[in-house]
């Protein structure tokens, strides 16, 4: 298949056709391979990408400066830079076009600063995270299933069911389902906060009626529509109280947990999934136990034993589900790296 994303941004999975995520997905696939194998893949010596992230970040950064450095490409992550500060935005990227080949950029704005900033580049820009779509995740989450299922078209007329806390990442799901042919099931609670706005199910229905007619979008609070779900997945419940700014706290976690509760990944769900071979995917960082400095705070802070034991076993997912599924959510968080590199090579060039 013919690389048609050389020069060209990639910054919302909606702005691909199809056959342009297929050749993603190839590329990715031949060049885990070839690593894997041994392959020099330095086949851009003397090219140069730089990155800026807003957000903190393990996978998404490891993964580009990895990928960068196989694929023989300088690496800049900025920090202590001028940019926004006493510079515009505007003038940095045009320093970047004379340095760069590709500028990768996470944001905490809104998407269309991604757009802004891709007006402003001379050079391919790459969405490392907004809040509208995380491409490159769900590049590899697709890669992930393809692994686990039996390679290219092995996803089509599979069941994904997105559990809990749904504002947001089932609209980045959808997109990726609309494409591989996949039934997306959105289970949550009927809450203002955690439901998708009307014009990202609208988008999601615009998507699948153009690629995947013949596959549902199903938006329900009722688990018992989970059964024979062939993959699961989550996210953490993250929350902002828009009245407080609140988004580091404990209100921030634990706001909507009675609610939410009923939504976790766990072994017990599976009396509704009824699949032992579910496959189950996160794709991290994951509150799924309180070994660490948030879980400590979060245990600190709670008002009640019951809450403590919540926070303890994990929430939005069990501790002891998502060890056992280890091997899946893991393996997930490396393809990272392979589909990131396909990125790279074929916005710069490959």
């Amino acid at each position: 298949m013919r690389n048609t994303l050389r020069g060209q941004d990639f910054i919302n999975l909606r702005d691909l056709t199809p056959e342009q995520f297929r050749y993603l997905l190839d590329l990715a696939h031949t060049l885990k391979a070839e690593k894997r194998a041994g392959v020099d893949q330095r086949r851009f010596t003397g090219k140069n990408v730089i990155a800026q992230f807003e957000w903190g970040s393990t996978r998404t950064r490891c993964a580009f400066e990895t990928s960068c450095h196989d694929l023989g490409i300088g690496f800049t992550y900025l920090s202590n830079s001028h940019v926004g500060i006493q510079e515009t935005v505007k003038d940095t990227i045009r320093v970047f076009s004379e340095m760069y080949d590709a500028i990768v950029w996470r944001s905490q704005g809104p998407e269309k600063f991604m757009y802004e900033i891709a007006d402003y580049a001379d050079i391919p820009v790459i969405n490392a995270l907004t809040t509208e779509d995380h491409p490159t995740q769900m590049l590899a989450d697709a890669m992930t299933l393809e692994e686990l299922w039996g390679g290219a078209g092995s996803c089509k007329g599979k069941k994904m069911a997105y559990l809990g806390a749904a504002a947001i990442e089932p609209l980045w799901y959808g997109r990726m389902c609309a494409y591989l042919g996949m039934d997306l099931y959105v289970i949550g609670p009927d809450l203002y906060d955690h439901k998708m706005l009307p014009e990202y199910i609208e988008e999601l229905e615009g998507l699948f009626a153009k690629y995947s007619p013949q596959n549902k979008l199903v938006i329900s609070d009722d688990p018992n529509l989970l059964e024979g779900m062939d993959v699961l997945t989550t996210e953490e419940w993250e929350y902002t109280n828009s009245s407080t700014g609140d988004d580091h706290g404990y209100d921030c976690w634990m706001h909507y947990a009675k609610e939410l509760t009923p939504y976790r990944l766990t072994s017990d769900l599976m009396k509704y999934v009824k699949n032992p071979d579910v496959v189950v995917l996160h794709m991290l960082p994951s509150l799924h136990n309180a070994d660490h400095k948030l879980g400590q705070q979060l245990l600190e802070e709670a008002p009640d034993q019951a809450s403590r034991d919540l926070i303890a076993s994990g929430l939005e997912i069990s501790d002891e589900f998502f060890e056992k599924h280890a091997s899946e959510i893991f393996r997930e968080a490396g393809t990272r790296q392979h589909t990131i590199k396909a990125v790279l090579a074929a916005t710069i060039g490959c």
